[in-house]
């Protein structure tokens, strides 16, 4: 399974990724730090599953949400908090 994780503090991004992968059963295709990120990132790569903070700063992960959801109606978005 591959995942995208987007969230503003590159500190919890970074965990997350060291969790996610010491599964040995799911990939981290890439780590953004922004909504517009989520966006770009998740054009490039269309991840399995999108991990998404719900708070940052600029664009929130629940507007960038909301614009991948419009444009890819399968996306499968988890927001954390």
């Amino acid at each position: 399974m591959n995942i995208l994780i987007v969230d503003d503090d590159k500190l919890v991004a970074m965990s997350l990724k060291m969790i996610i992968e010491a599964s040995g059963e799911m990939t981290v295709l890439a780590c953004g730090h922004s909504g517009m990120e989520a966006i770009e990132l998740y054009e490039k790569h269309m991840p399995d599953i999108l991990l998404m903070d719900i708070r940052m700063e600029g664009m929130s992960g629940l507007e960038a949400g909301e614009k991948i959801i419009k444009k890819h109606g399968d996306a499968k978005i988890l927001f954390l908090t």
